[in-house]
């Protein structure tokens, strides 16, 4: 019955994780906010070992893409860790409005 309990208290860390929300930004919110757009892209990495930055530029195509006839305005980003342990998820968010030139 220990044997158990230990085992599923031990399964139950592991896969529970601590959030941190890192850095938040946010530009000047327009006026006029026509379409809210919004992408996230993510990773994981060992022991918060980061061999690149490229969910950054991924979260930027994406929210290009949703906006190829406007502008996009008012944007606000967050970068957020999730720890599982040994390994972390980082996660961009990127949300803003698109707004017709």
């Amino acid at each position: 019955m220990f044997k158990k309990t230990l085992l599923l208290a031990i399964a139950a860390a592991s896969l529970s994780g601590c959030v941190g929300l890192n850095t938040v930004s946010l530009t000047s919110v327009p006026a006029e906010r026509e379409q809210a757009v919004t992408a996230s892209a993510s990773d994981w990495n060992f022991i918060g070992i980061n061999f690149n930055n490229d969910i950054v530029d991924e979260a930027v195509t994406d929210l290009k893409q949703q906006c190829t006839d406007g502008k996009i305005e008012g944007v606000m980003t967050k970068h957020q860790t999730t720890g599982y342990v040994l390994f972390f998820k980082r996660e961009i968010i990127a949300t803003g409005y698109c707004n017709k030139a």
